[in-house]
């Protein structure tokens, strides 16, 4: 398999920079993704406390329960932290199974990455390594939310409540492809994505045929990405 077809080492001089994010530092872009990802615990949460009491006469406040509870949700946190490491390496192994290219893992107080930040990827290996840990873990967790049920309703709501938290962490990832299957479906994309930052380019003639606006960064950032 030729990998680098899946990518450039430098950005081609026929391309211009149309969409970037930077998770450090665009509130407006965090703000947005922060309320978006708090919609499947609202929703999946409330649904499943119903089925647990109305449907199943499932008691919280029996002493039994309480003390499994307590173990259940200790377990949980531990299931979290785990669950976004997988996820970021997900995205990592996806990336090198496409490129080849060295991973770089990195932790920051807004985002968690694992990626190939110093190339610049092609539209198929992007999608791939953006999709990837939504197809995994949502079937993962889909799972083991019917599964546990069946073993105590707690058990099944916690596992649930894993499954929201893991959708709404998608929410970034879903917002890139989606753009990439609508707006920008039919252009030569090329994406950097550093973790806190992304950028992506096109060719000049995609931009003038599809009226896509090219951006200009302040300098700074400008000559960052050029030199990588």
């Amino acid at each position: 398999m030729d990998k680098t077809k899946h990518y450039e080492n430098s950005i081609p001089e026929d391309y211009v920079l149309v969409k970037h994010v930077d998770a450090k530092s665009d509130k407006k872009q965090i703000a947005i993704y922060t309320l978006l990802s708090f919609v499947p615990l609202i929703v999946i949460l409330p649904i499943l406390f119903v089925i647990a009491v109305e449907c199943s006469g499932y008691n919280f406040l029996d002493e039994h329960n309480y003390g499994n509870g307590m173990i259940a949700i200790l377990v949980t946190a531990a299931t979290l932290f785990l669950y976004t490491v997988l996820h970021e390496l997900t995205h990592g192994i996806t990336y090198k199974c496409f490129t080849g290219g060295k991973l770089t893992f990195g932790l920051t107080l807004t985002v968690a990455f694992c990626g190939v930040p110093n190339i610049y990827v092609r539209k198929k290996a992007s999608i791939a390594a953006l999709i990837m840990p939504f197809v995994v873990f949502t079937l993962i967790f889909a799972g083991l939310t019917v599964g546990l049920w069946f073993v105590s309703p707690l058990y099944g709501i916690l596992a649930g409540a894993v499954f929201a938290i893991h959708l709404g962490g998608c929410v970034g990832d879903l917002h890139w492809t989606l753009m990439y299957v609508t707006k920008f479906k039919h252009c030569n994309t090329l994406m950097r994505d550093t973790g806190p930052e992304q950028w992506l380019y096109i060719p000049k003639s995609d931009a003038e045929k599809f009226d896509i606006a090219p951006i200009v960064l302040n300098e700074s950032k400008d000559d960052n990405t050029k030199a990588n």
